[in-house]
């Protein structure tokens, strides 16, 4: 992580802060970080980054906890060094602080619905930053899907439209992979129903409206107790319906489309 820090650093600072180099004195000041409202989230990495440029700090949060104050961060150190990082640090806060916090407003709504379903992110992250977005989705209240492709099987339908049947494909990854947990997306309640007689730990319901979802989730509580997962249109608004009945949603906004929450830096 410190080698994206770095590298984070340099996309930005170029061959150095010639504003702050042109008409600031470089010296120690103090500074404040401030913002919100909405959970707090990247805050472990920017400590990171203020340690990687010898700039004190304190606060009194921590990744995960409600914003109810805005004074965030109190800085001390050189003024081109705070002046330099000032941007990343407001990103990297505004970025995943905006995960979390809408994360944590669906998280709500399920869960006043149906205590014992899972909010879960899903693959659809920026390149570079899975980890940290993925985290920011648990420090919201959510769980994460797979992190990698070698983390569980999915068979989804580009797969099952390169083989033979669903049976077939679901009997060769339990021989192939054993002790991977083993989901199948299904389109229809006719797929549903055949992913979880044969044998699958879970399926997938991927675009089903909530009146679809709930019949076709009675239907499988019938014969199986398979795992069930709703995925695909799902939205704040609609969540508390969806959530309802199944055990996971699995939702591609939490990660793709949540708004940044607000920070600013001020020297004092």
């Amino acid at each position: 992580m410190l080698d994206k820090l770095d590298e984070w650093f340099a996309e930005d600072f170029g061959k150095g802060d010639f504003t702050s180099q042109a008409v600031v004195e470089n010296i120690t000041c103090e500074a404040n970080i401030t913002g919100g409202p909405g959970i707090i989230s990247g805050l472990n990495i920017c400590l990171a980054l203020l340690d990687r440029h010898d700039i004190d700090y304190t606060t009194d949060y921590s990744d995960g906890d409600t914003i109810d104050s805005p004074l965030i961060i109190s800085l001390k150190g050189k003024a081109h060094d705070i002046l330099a990082t000032e941007r990343l640090l407001l990103n990297i806060l505004s970025h995943l602080s905006g995960i979390s916090t809408h994360t944590n407003k669906i998280v709500k709504i399920a869960k006043e619905a149906n205590p014992n379903v899972e909010i879960l992110a899903t693959r659809k992250t920026l390149p570079g930053l899975r980890d940290l977005e993925k985290e920011a989705v648990v420090h919201g209240g959510g769980q994460t899907h797979r992190m990698r492709l070698d983390d569980a099987i999915l068979i989804k339908d580009n797969h099952l439209n390169l083989s033979n049947s669903i049976k077939e494909s679901i009997s060769l990854s339990r021989i192939k992979y054993p002790d991977l947990m083993l989901e199948v997306e299904a389109d229809n309640e006719e797929q549903a129903l055949e992913i979880a007689e044969c044998g699958a730990d879970r399926v997938m319901l991927d675009n089903f409206t909530p009146l679809d979802a709930a019949k076709t989730i009675k239907k499988l509580r019938q014969i199986s107790n398979i795992e069930i997962e709703i995925s695909g249109g799902v939205t704040i608004e609609n969540v508390a319906e969806y959530a309802k009945n199944t055990d996971f949603i699995s939702l591609g906004i939490l990660t793709m489309s949540s708004l940044p929450v607000d920070f600013s830096l001020h020297v004092i």
